[in-house]
């Protein structure tokens, strides 16, 4: 259970995590300081940043055949992500 895939996996749903939860957290700071463009463009950024990542995370996934939360943390996220940048005060 400990093979090499799987701590690859692990790696790269740190690496997702980290930038979405620190694009959220600038970009909601961002957005309470008034700067809602500036708010949208990180989360942008982040999203496309994410990209490669989910990208690797699905061809490691495809590697081993088994469920997986991956796909509803990453929508979960996106959609946090969103709507804290759309609801800004």
């Amino acid at each position: 259970m400990n093979s090499q895939i799987e701590r690859t996996r692990l790696a790269w749903r740190r690496t997702v995590l980290a930038l979405l939860v620190v694009a959220g957290v600038g970009s909601v700071h961002l957005a309470v300081a008034g700067l809602g463009h500036f708010a949208l463009a990180v989360g942008v950024i982040a999203l496309i940043g994410c990209v490669p990542a989910a990208h690797r995370l699905t061809s490691l996934r495809h590697a081993q055949i088994r469920a997986t939360w991956e796909p509803a943390v990453l929508t979960v996220t996106g959609c946090l992500l969103a709507l804290s940048v759309l609801v800004n005060p």
